[in-house]
Order: C-alpha cells, then sequence, then structure tokens
C-alpha cells in the first residue's frame, strides 16, 4: 500500500471511530434523559440504606443458613453434572463454560427428579438431605481434566490487567447486589404469586399436587423445583431460613449464565478482556438483576437457551452426536421452565434443516439425528405437560384455550383470551409499522419498569451501540461461523418476541449470543480499524456504568441489606416494600387459623397470608364482578359471599370505584345501571359496620 493510500486508509479508519463514539454517546445522554425516577432519585435513594440497628443475629443466622443451602445444592447439581458430562463424552475446552455446562446438566436432572418425588408425595427434609448426599457422591467419582486453552485458571489470576480486574470487580459487584436482594424476603409480584408460592405450598403437602386456585400450579415449573428442595433444607431452621435458600438457590442461575457467556466467548478464541466485556453487558442489564434478585425464572432459562445455541454450533461444526444430546438437555430444560421455549425449538429445527441443505449427502441422517435432539428435549419436558394434560384436557393450559380445550375451576376460555390480550399490550396496545422499527431504539433508551407500554424492564444502551458494528461485521467480515449460527437463532427468537408479548423479561435469551457477537465482531474489525476497538470497548464499558447505575438505584430503593443482616425484621421490611402487608399481618395474628379471606386486586399474593385463601387468578376482581351483576343489592351480595364461606374481605379499591377504571363497569349497560352497580360494590366493600381497617387504597372487612 502507498503512503497516500495508508494515510487515506488512517483517516477513514479515524473518522469511523469518531462516528461510532458520537453514537455511543447519544444513546448515552438519551438513556440518562429518561431515568429520572431512578438514576435521577440516587442521591436521595441512598438515605434507605439507614435507619436503625444493621445486624442482629436471628436475621443474620437465617440468611447464613439460606447461603450454604444453596452451597450445598450447588455442589449436588456440580456433581450429578459431571457425571453426566462423562457419559456424553463432551471436549470443552474453556473450564469456566465446562463449569457452567456442567452444572446447567445437573440441575437439569435434579429439577426432573424433584418433579417426579412430587407425584410420589415424598417432599421431606430427609429427602432432600438425601439427594445432597447423593449429588456429592457423584462429585467425588474421578473426572478425566479436559484439556482446556484458556487462561482464566487459577494459576493465571496474576497475569490479569487493570482493565480485566477492573471488569472483575464491576460483575462482582452487581452479583453481590443481587445476591443481597435474592436472599431478602421476597416481594416481587410473580415470586409471592406462583415461584415462592407454590413451593411453599408444596412442602406444606409434601407433594406437587394442584394448589386449588393457583392457575400457575398447571404451569412447567422446572425451576421452582428448585425452590423446594432449598425450602426443605432451610426450612428446618425456620420459615425466613426457607425464603433465605431459596432465594439463593434461584440467584446461582446469574453466576452461572455470567460464566457461559465468558466460556463461549473464550472457545472462540477471543482474548480474555473481550469476554470479559462480553460477560459485564449481560451482568448490567437491569431486567437480569432484577431477576436474578427476586427469585424469578428467566435466567435459568436463559442460561438453558445458551448453551442450546452454544452446542447447536457446535454440532453445526464437529456432527458429533454428543453436541446433539447436549442440545436435547438443554431444550428440554428450558421447555420445563416456559412453555414459550417451543419459539426456540421452531429455530433450531430451521438450523438443523439448513445444515441438511449443506450437506445434501448425509442430509438424511443430518435431519434424523437433528430432529432426534428435538425429540429428546420433548421427552425431558413431556412430564410436565402430559401432567397438565392429564388434570385440564389440554398440554397447554392455561394457554392457547380458544384452540385446545382444556378445564379447571377458576378459569376458561374468555380469561384464556384476555391473558393472550394482555400480554400483547407490552411495547404499546396498538403497534404499527413504525413502532416494530424503532422497537430497538425504545427498548434500549426509553423503556422503563413496571410499566406495560414501555416493555416492564430496562436493557440499557450496549446492545443498541453495538448493533451497526454487528451489522458491519455480518456484511463485511468472516465471522466465525458459531457467531453467524448463534445470531441467526437468536433473529429468529427476536422476531417471535417482537409479534408476540413484548415484555422484556422475554427477551432475556437472546442477549447472551448477542454479546458474544458483539464482542467477537470487534475483534474483527479491530484487525482493520485498531482505533474502532478502542473506542467501542470504551463505549460498552461506559453503557454498561450507566445500567449498573441503575441496577444500584433499584437495590437502594428495596434496601434489603438490613434485613439480609437481621438488624430489620421481615415483618419491618416486608411493610416497607409492600403496601398491603401490616392487612396480612393483622390477618395473620388476629383471626382463626381456618378463618378463609377474600382477595381482590392484592397481587394474588398468597405466600404471605397463612390463612385460607380464596382470589381470582390474574384477574382478581372476577368473581366480585361477576356476583355484583348477579346481586340487586349489598345485602344479597353479602348472603352470597357468606355462602362460599368468605369470612374476611381484603380489597385494594383505589381505582374500583372510578366509573372511568373500574372493571365492574359493563360497557353494554347503560351509565345507570353501572353506577347502581357501582354503589352496591362501595357499600359492600367499605362497610363502615363491618369494617375492620382502612386506608385511601385497601378495605379489610369482616363477612360474619
Amino acid at each position: 500500500m502507498s503512503e497516500a493510500a495508508a494515510k487515506h486508509q488512517k483517516t477513514n479508519n479515524g473518522l469511523v471511530a469518531a462516528a461510532f463514539a458520537v453514537w455511543a454517546a447519544v444513546l448515552l445522554v438519551a438513556f440518562f434523559s429518561y431515568r429520572g425516577s431512578d438514576v435521577g432519585q440516587l442521591q436521595t435513594l441512598i438515605g434507605n440504606l439507614g435507619g436503625g440497628q444493621l445486624v442482629a443475629n436471628e436475621g443474620l443466622t437465617a440468611s447464613f443458613i439460606g447461603l450454604v443451602v444453596a452451597v450445598f445444592i450447588y455442589q449436588a447439581w456440580v456433581g450429578t453434572g459431571v457425571f453426566v458430562y462423562r457419559l456424553l463424552g463432551i471436549e470443552i475446552n474453556s473450564v469456566s463454560l465446562l463449569l457452567a455446562v456442567v452444572t446447567a446438566i445437573g440441575a437439569a436432572v435434579w429439577s426432573l427428579i424433584w418433579f417426579l418425588l412430587g407425584l410420589a408425595g415424598a417432599y421431606y427434609f430427609s429427602v432432600a438431605v438425601a439427594a445432597v448426599v447423593i449429588g456429592t457422591i457423584l462429585l467425588l467419582i474421578p473426572i478425566r481434566r479436559p484439556v482446556f486453552s484458556e487462561g482464566f485458571a487459577l494459576n493465571a489470576w496474576h497475569q490479569l490487567s487493570v482493565t480485566e480486574w477492573s471488569i472483575i470487580i464491576l460483575v462482582g459487584f452487581v452479583l453481590l447486589l443481587s445476591f443481597i436482594a435474592a436472599i431478602a424476603p421476597p416481594i416481587a409480584k410473580d415470586t409471592l404469586l406462583y415461584h415462592f408460592a407454590l413451593p411453599k405450598a408444596y412442602v406444606a403437602q409434601h407433594s406437587n399436587a394442584i394448589v386449588e386456585g393457583n392457575i400457575a400450579s398447571y404451569l412447567a415449573l422446572g425451576s421452582e423445583m428448585h425452590n423446594v428442595w432449598a425450602m426443605l433444607l432451610g426450612g428446618l431452621s425456620s420459615p425466613r431460613g426457607a425464603e433465605a435458600a431459596a432465594g439463593s438457590t434461584s440467584f446461582l442461575f446469574f453466576p452461572i449464565l455470567l460464566l457461559a457467556t465468558y466460556g463461549w466467548a473464550r472457545e472462540l478464541e477471543l482474548e480474555r478482556q473481550l469476554a470479559l466485556l462480553a460477560a459485564l453487558i449481560i451482568a448490567s442489564v437491569p431486567t437480569a438483576f432484577h431477576v436474578a434478585s427476586s427469585a424469578y425464572v428467566d435466567l435459568s432459562l436463559t442460561l438453558y437457551v445458551t448453551l442450546a445455541i452454544y452446542a447447536l454450533s457446535r454440532w453445526w461444526c464437529d456432527q458429533r452426536r454428543s453436541s446433539l444430546v447436549l442440545i436435547g438437555i438443554a431444550l428440554g430444560a428450558a421447555l420445563s421452565i416456559k412453555l414459550t421455549s417451543i419459539f426456540i425449538l421452531a429455530a433450531v429445527a430451521l438450523i438443523v434443516l439448513l445444515r441438511a441443505r449443506k450437506d445434501k449427502n448425509g442430509a438424511n441422517r443430518i435431519v434424523a439425528e437433528g430432529f432426534a435432539a428435538l425429540l429428546l428435549a420433548c421427552a425431558i419436558a413431556s412430564p410436565w405437560y402430559l401432567r397438565t394434560w392429564a388434570a385440564t384436557g389440554s398440554p397447554v393450559f392455561p394457554f392457547y384455550m380458544s384452540i385446545w380445550k382444556g378445564q379447571a375451576a377458576g378459569w376458561d376460555v374468555e380469561r384464556s383470551n384476555l391473558f393472550q390480550a394482555m400480554n400483547s399490550q407490552y411495547g404499546g396496545a396498538e403497534k404499527g409499522v413504525v413502532d416494530y422499527v424503532l422497537a430497538p431504539f425504545n427498548l434500549s433508551v426509553v423503556a422503563q419498569p413496571e410499566q406495560v407500554p414501555y416493555f416492564d424492564g430496562v436493557v440499557g444502551v450496549a446492545f443498541l451501540i453495538g448493533l451497526p458494528i454487528l451489522i458491519w461485521g455480518l456484511w463485511k467480515f468472516e465471522l466465525p461461523i458459531e457467531v453467524k449460527i448463534g445470531l441467526g437463532v437468536a433473529g429468529v427468537m427476536f422476531l417471535f418476541w417482537l409479534f408476540s408479548s413484548q415484555q422484556l423479561r422475554y427477551l432475556l435469551p437472546v442477549l447472551p449470543i448477542l454479546s458474544v457477537g458483539i464482542v467477537a465482531t470487534v475483534k474483527v474489525a479491530a484487525d482493520k480499524n485498531r482505533a474502532l476497538r478502542s473506542v467501542s470497548c470504551l463505549s460498552f464499558a461506559a453503557a454498561s456504568l450507566a445500567a449498573v447505575l441503575v441496577c444500584i438505584s433499584w437495590f437502594l430503593e428495596i434496601a434489603p441489606v438490613r434485613v439480609v443482616l437481621g438488624g430489620e425484621s421481615r415483618d419491618q421490611y416486608l411493610a416497607r416494600n409492600l403496601d398491603y402487608y401490616p392487612y396480612y399481618q393483622w390477618l395473620n395474628t388476629q383471626t382463626a387459623a381456618d378463618s378463609k379471606v377474600w382477595l381482590i386486586n392484592m397481587r394474588r399474593d398468597t405466600y404471605d397470608l397463612d390463612r385460607p385463601v380464596f382470589s381470582d387468578y390474574l384477574f382478581e376482581d372476577w368473581t366480585l364482578r361477576k356476583m355484583i351483576w348477579e346481586s340487586q343489592n349489598v345485602k344479597e351480595l353479602r348472603t352470597k359471599t357468606a355462602a362460599i364461606g368468605i369470612q374476611y374481605v381484603l380489597t385494594r379499591h383505589d381505582f374500583l370505584f372510578d366509573y372511568g377504571r373500574s372493571t365492574i363497569v359493563d360497557d353494554k349497560k347503560g351509565r345507570d345501571e353501572n353506577e347502581a352497580k357501582l354503589r352496591i360494590a362501595k357499600d359492600f366493600i367499605l362497610d363502615p359496620a363491618n369494617t375492620v381497617r382502612s386506608d385511601n387504597k385497601f378495605s379489610l372487612i369482616k363477612v360474619f
């Protein structure tokens, strides 16, 4: 290359790097402009960490027991996973990825075992101890040490650079915050609805029999099986120990996912700094932090989807049956966690067909073996769906009832259709072409937690910053085939997400491969433009740090440190974070143990209420609305309520009597008739003669 040409190339490289820096800066400024409700409140929120005593023995002991239980369960996962790994004969060069794979396999095996134990009515402390012992024994069986090429072994820690240490410390900081929040008493809606509520009920009844009134007990609950195991072990000390153990165990999937992300990047022969950056991008996603700290199941699902895509890319290259078995196990575990994993099976099937087309001589064998892996996945997950099929008449109950009829008390076709319509509201009710085109920008910049039109979460701008590099790399450079396959599957999954429910948590399984793909592209692009590498790495680090600030503000908002260390009691912590909890306290302490409570619009939190409960699933004023429209006056409504054995009614009513928002209002009826029904509801719920306690938001009445 002539000197003039070299100078011209250098100038072009500088312009590209400068344009990328401007792109990243603009996105960061836009991101912070929408963060007034969290990052903008940091100075105020930090005050939540104070307020009284920090450490006390009883609470600290329960938290410590939760940690110990999680360590025992993790040990059993690894032992079982190592045993299965030996049988499969897979060779994984990255010790980080190897650890993630064996742990995930072990967790999948124990999830299935605990499902079968539930069918046998064997949820007892002794069985939980025996499971830990068996897993530990399997861990002691010698395993041939794999030959791995990465430099993250114990003898390589001294080789880490300042930048690499900085990334590790930042990732560790996020993990520490999420662990502290995870070990605190649960406050997240779905956790109180079923992630913890159902395991607590299963432990009480010693089986996984359907829990009356909780439609979620018909779902695939593969991840919740570990909560059952943890509650059995931790519950020997106290109920607080049980929930701390379950929270700690659920949290484990977060660091394992980060190990898988880092390890896969290392297997692609990316240098350590880029691999660590890929893990940091995932660790800093605020919604990932929320999931890990709330005992939600989306990160365990993300782990299995990531490993399935990894195994698929391996199989594309080596055609080994061991890779197909790993695909089957990972996809089977994913299906055991959520029905939405069926979309991933469709993406994998498409890759299998493309691989068969590429190798026409072996096409029949490739298709047969590839689809055999999908059948293995279905077989692993099938016990959950067969159980639901037998109980309701539909394996996919409570979903899609207009297509496949099913039947269970408290649910019907109308509510199933409403549930699907409710899910379609995420990302905006009325979506047009512009909304779909702008979705990457909106979910990266505009997204907000707890707001359905804004995706109910925050992902940050790191992925949007990297999108131009990724597109450029796919267009101009020869990326590793594993990256191309992963991005292909991720693209299919993103399209399914885009045109179904745009809840941000459902997008998490796409993010690890995007992160690996972005840093892999940075490596390839750096060979052509070294300035771009420096600018891009700094941009991703800045984006990750911005996202970590969101995580910190969310952590400070709930302020779980004192309750984890014991300085704040469980009741005090829950009263701070759940505005209705004082009503639960009163019911738990001031009523007879057999007093039946009707919960209306109370998030169906049955976990914290130690009394028999009646409550509609999701549509929590469904029965109230029905009974009001069947009653002529408030006296008749009270009689109907007493007839079903209700002694207390606890209602959130702050919107229930508003004509414009109330679900009691029937648009097909006249205003006079609707207002008459609203008066009946108000006279019933705010009955001064029978009110136990009330405020502007909640009302607790005694029926008889």
